[in-house]
């Protein structure tokens, strides 16, 4: 993870691709916790109107069974902040308020 400043100008972040994220640092807790998705967990997708379960989330993209089991989420504080590979948590965009980007990338 590599934190950076981030201006009005650098938008849109480049280097986007499914196994990187941006993220507003400041809106992190850290330490940040790298698991296995659970029964019951929720977030709220990028560009949904709100929250929704993650199961089934990965249901509507189709995402078969077997893949569905090793689906890995990037929990801050208690929440979701990014289903890795397929969606950042809306609250945790970047936006024109940011000035702090956290910049993920699954190696």
């Amino acid at each position: 993870m590599e934190i950076v400043p981030i201006r009005e100008r650098d938008l849109p972040l480049r280097e986007s691709g499914p196994r990187t994220a941006w993220l507003d640092a400041d809106r992190l807790t850290f330490p940040l916790l790298l698991r296995r998705h659970r029964p019951g967990d929720r977030f709220h997708p990028l560009g949904a109107p709100g929250k929704r379960k993650l199961q089934d989330f990965l249901v509507d993209l189709k995402i078969p069974w077997p893949e569905r089991k090793g689906v890995v989420v990037l929990e801050s504080a208690g929440e979701i902040a990014w289903v890795v590979g397929l969606r950042i948590d809306e609250r945790y965009k970047v936006t024109e308020e940011t000035r702090r980007g956290a910049f993920l990338q699954l190696l």
